[in-house]
């Protein structure tokens, strides 16, 4: 699936490179991690962008610093459970395609609110794309972002950016922590006029609430999918089996 690298701001580009050549195993628990000289020389980016990127994947628990002598990668945690789920493509990175469908400037009604932890009737960007596979439209998907004067967000830049993506660029704040909600539920009628199913059709839906260090709220997500395009998977490493 295309994804707009440009988008996202340098640092997070980064720690996205870093974070991948860990999951492909190119850098392996306890080794090192490429020094600050050499990222800023190999991005041609400053010290304090490397810097930004690297503290990315340390809250992520990815790496870790030892004092005087560099950055690390981390070792798995003593029965670590891993859910594997994509922001842009929870079952195959090249499955879907993603339509926009809308970004729009709406009044947050009570539950969305609630959800940013702003007031109601306080502006907020909704952003609103409709999920296809090569049989058909398989979900919708909806984010909502804090409304910010004078930081508009543009179409183009967010057709195929993920989330974290776009909050880095629309808010300058990184994200800090994620929590996720997966239940079943029906299509209502607008939801099963976009799939082309009946309403009550049985869906999954995905709630998603994005957080700065601070923990100030940076938006939300709620994502439905038909339940026959959806799987959920896990894996449990015994800590010898990963080192």
């Amino acid at each position: 699936m295309k994804t707009n690298r440009d988008f996202m701001p340098v640092y997070y580009q980064l720690a996205d490179d870093l974070k991948q050549q860990i999951e492909a195993g190119e850098l392996k628990p306890g080794d090192a991690v490429p020094s600050e000289s050499q990222l800023v020389n190999d991005y041609g980016i400053s010290r304090v962008t490397v810097r930004r990127g690297l503290a990315i994947l340390l809250e992520a628990g990815l790496i870790e610093t030892i004092k005087g002598i560099g950055n690390f990668v981390a070792k798995p945690k003593l029965n670590q459970v891993t859910l594997t789920f994509q922001e842009n493509d929870p079952l195959n990175e090249n499955s879907f395609i993603y339509q926009l469908l809308e970004v729009k400037r709406i009044s947050a009604d009570e539950i969305i609110a609630g959800k940013l932890g702003v007031g109601e009737g306080t502006k907020v960007f909704l952003i609103r794309r409709l999920i296809n596979s090569d049989d058909g439209p398989v979900g919708v998907d909806m984010k909502y972002l804090p409304y910010i004067k004078g930081q508009p967000i543009l179409e183009n830049e967010i057709e195929y950016a993920d989330f974290p993506a776009i909050v880095a660029k629309h808010t300058n704040v990184t994200i800090h922590k994620i929590e996720m909600s997966i239940a079943a539920a029906p299509l209502n009628d607008e939801e099963g006029e976009l799939l082309k199913t009946l309403a009550g059709h049985p869906a999954l839906c995905i709630h998603r609430a994005f957080y700065a260090k601070d923990g100030r709220t940076l938006g939300f997500s709620k994502t439905i999918y038909r339940g026959e395009a959806f799987e959920l998977s896990a894996v449990s490493y015994p800590y010898s089996a990963k080192v």
